[in-house]
């Protein structure tokens, strides 16, 4: 149980922390991992994108070389005569090295790209989703596969009868987070754990008191820490905040207030759906074609 508590804390302090512009900084720093000198491979990768120049710093989402697929056929085709041992090698080198930054690799390419420019300015005015968060959405780094992970640990272990309301704290928590910090992974497994939750819990009461803690909860912290220019001052401010809204929520009935984020679930749900992940999020570029 000890155990338990304590990966939670550390699922649910990893994702908010990486939903901060603390989190960029995080980003930053896993960035040299691996050695990113050029090889061969990695010129066959981006040699559409060197020879065009088209996408600019987002050109993964765009050049057809950089989605995991996309990226195996592009090393098996730089030497003819290469073993397969050292095509796998520098495939997994080449994965990595983009993996580690800040941009990661794309899960989707996106081959009509006036089409997603005309999409992308469409939920800006109506959504005010911006651009660079429907491109996050579709790529993966290396701080969001281990922030992903810990997660989908995190809700493994934390599935017991008698704790739906923290259960469903702890998925509403990691659904926003997901969705701040445009983890698809994250948001796509947190989202389908409340989801179960809800149809398994025969007691809504405590899953609706669980859901709102987690989305008031982290939502508080995401929020006060994003208000400072000094990301440490910001995550402690923001610690705060969090104690002071728990403590406030315990004593309150907060089925108004699940009611009213259900209603709202429902009037966008399904853009959030389209928007949920890696595969789900490849129909974005569809929907304008």
């Amino acid at each position: 149980m000890y155990l338990i508590k304590k990966l939670r804390q550390a699922a649910l302090g990893l994702a908010g922390l990486l939903s901060v512009p603390f989190g960029k900084k995080v980003e930053k720093s896993l960035s040299n991992i691996f050695d990113d000198k050029t090889t061969i491979y990695d010129e066959q990768i981006d040699k559409f994108y060197n020879e065009t120049h088209v996408g600019g710093f987002t050109h993964r989402h765009f050049d057809g070389s950089h989605t995991p697929l996309q990226m195996w056929e592009k090393v098996k085709e730089t030497l003819p005569n290469d073993t397969n041992v050292e095509e796998l090698k520098n495939y997994f080198l080449s994965l990595f090295k983009d993996l580690q930054t800040p941009m990661g690799i794309p899960l989707h390419n996106i081959d009509n790209k006036e089409g997603f420019e005309k999409f992308a300015a469409y939920m800006s005015e109506n959504f005010a989703i911006k651009k660079s968060w429907l491109l996050d959405i579709q790529s993966v780094n290396l701080s969001e596969v281990f922030g992903a992970t810990l997660g989908v640990v995190a809700l493994m272990f934390g599935w017991k009868k008698h704790e739906k309301e923290e259960f469903a704290e702890l998925a509403s928590s990691l659904i926003l987070a997901g969705a701040v910090s445009a983890n698809p992974f994250l948001l796509i497994v947190s989202i389908v754990s409340w989801a179960k939750s809800y149809t398994k819990n025969k007691h809504k009461k405590e899953f609706k008191q669980g859901t709102v803690k987690g989305l008031l909860g982290m939502g508080s912290f995401i929020l006060t820490a994003s208000l400072f220019a000094s990301p440490l001052l910001g995550i402690i401010i923001g610690l705060v905040v969090l104690v002071l809204v728990k403590k406030s929520l315990k004593k309150l009935d907060v089925t108004e207030v699940y009611n009213w984020f259900r209603s709202q679930f429902k009037k966008h749900g399904t853009v959030l759906s389209a928007l949920g992940g890696g595969a789900i999020a490849g129909l974005i570029s569809g929907y304008i074609i």
